[in-house]
């Protein structure tokens, strides 16, 4: 499962935070990127945990730029047309 949670708090061992590197992290595209993990959970059951490791070797799906690079404009915009998406920006 994957969760947003723009307020600071206390994580378990259990419990891998990823931070941004390079891009800034607005509540679209953390929910965006939180969506594309969920879809992933089919190949991360019990038994094929998604530890640590596990994650560094797996690419996170998202669209790209012309020049290869993840979209987060595209990504903001889809986000924001989508209902109830003013909620996003309280």
């Amino acid at each position: 499962m994957a969760f947003y949670q723009p307020e600071p708090y206390w994580a378990t061992d259990d419990i891998n935070v990823l931070y941004p590197k390079g891009f800034e992290l607005t509540p679209q595209i953390a929910l965006f990127i939180c969506t594309v993990i969920r879809l992933e959970k089919y190949r991360f059951s019990y038994g094929r945990k998604w530890h640590l490791e596990r994650m560094r070797n797996s690419p996170i799906k998202l669209p790209i730029n012309p020049r290869g690079k993840p979209d987060w404009n595209f990504i903001t915009h889809y986000m924001n047309t989508l209902s109830y998406s003013s909620s996003l920006n309280t």
